[in-house]
């Protein structure tokens, strides 16, 4: 072969293929990025500022353009996190990797290392790009902020996030399951897997598991029979639960026959909250969320109706 093949039989072969990877770059509780991610850590150290500031007002500037969020973001925010949380709260840092995916397409990553046995996705269209965990610690809860964080114009901003509640007081599944009650595991189980939903930014596998253990102990239709049998009505049109700062609660959506005063809204969820509670639906710790809706509406979500929400101590001494 002559020194003219050799030129060509090296410059024909084949580049090697570029890897989608995931690397740890903190492990908290500060940003501790100035020396690898300038520009993240200067981001990272201004949303972390705001949330020790309780500065929600102007939270929408660390948005990418993809996230599609309202001006408003900050105040849902802080309202989410004051309804879950205890003051006083702290914000640190807990992880922060780099993902990089050289094709630029959506990435499930399944061995970040330290990510405790999750799964975490990355957004479609970046080259390189962070997934971050904020600690949220309170006075009886421990939660997370889920942030996947892309480039924009010479920025890293936020272009997805979740809440992740990761500590809730109450029995277990298991527990319950072990007292032959269903319905009181069927509700243990579903706030369960609330605790690890990082919706389609983190997948943990025991998700799915709890989900198919929660739906062998009842099924919707049949928690919606028993508790419109319980209450005497044949309105209620769902029935969920739900993560306060007091623990866990019920969320029901009911239909209503006519338009009603607010007032009489909030005196009849007051109402459901009390008999939930004579008949064992709610424990002693344990409040409800009440959401209205008119026949043709769905009762899969919230509707402009309103609601109202009731604390543990609110139905104690509400009386009429």
């Amino acid at each position: 072969m002559s020194s003219t093949d050799l030129s060509f039989a090296e410059t024909a072969a084949p580049a090697p293929v570029a890897q989608d990877s995931c690397e740890i770059l903190s492990r908290g509780p500060g940003v501790d990025l100035a020396g690898t991610e300038v520009t993240l850590h200067t981001q990272l150290e201004g949303i972390l500022k705001d949330l020790k500031d309780k500065n929600f007002e102007g939270f929408a500037k660390y948005f990418h353009p993809r996230a599609k969020v309202k001006r408003d973001i900050g105040e849902k925010l802080e309202s989410i996190i004051n309804n879950r949380y205890e003051a006083p709260l702290q914000f640190t840092v807990f992880r922060v990797w780099r993902l990089k995916t050289p094709a630029a397409g959506k990435a499930i990553f399944n061995d970040c290392p330290e990510a405790e046995g999750a799964r975490i996705v990355g957004s479609y269209g970046y080259e390189k790009q962070y997934a971050v965990w904020i600690q949220i610690m309170g006075q009886n809860e421990l939660g997370r902020l889920i942030f996947s964080i892309a480039p924009d114009k010479g920025k890293d901003l936020i272009a997805g996030f979740r809440i992740q509640q990761w500590t809730q007081t109450g029995d277990g599944g298991e527990l319950a399951e072990s007292k032959q009650n269903a319905r009181e595991a069927y509700f243990a189980y579903d706030i369960s897997q609330k605790l690890v939903d990082g919706k389609d930014l983190v997948v943990y596998p025991v998700q799915a598991q709890l989900l198919r253990k929660r739906d062998e102990m009842f099924t919707q239709a049949k928690l919606l029979a028993a508790m419109n049998k319980d209450l005497g009505v044949d309105s209620i049109a769902y029935i969920g639960t739900l993560l306060a700062r007091e623990g866990s609660g019920l969320f029901i959506r009911e239909y209503l026959k006519a338009e009603k005063a607010t007032t009489e809204l909030h005196d009849m969820c007051l109402k459901r909250g009390r008999d939930l509670k004579a008949k064992s639906w709610l424990k002693e710790s344990q409040g409800l969320r009440c959401n209205f809706l008119f026949k043709g509406m769905d009762p899969q979500k919230d509707s402009a109706l309103g609601g109202f929400y009731f604390t543990p101590e609110d139905l104690k001494l509400s009386k009429k």
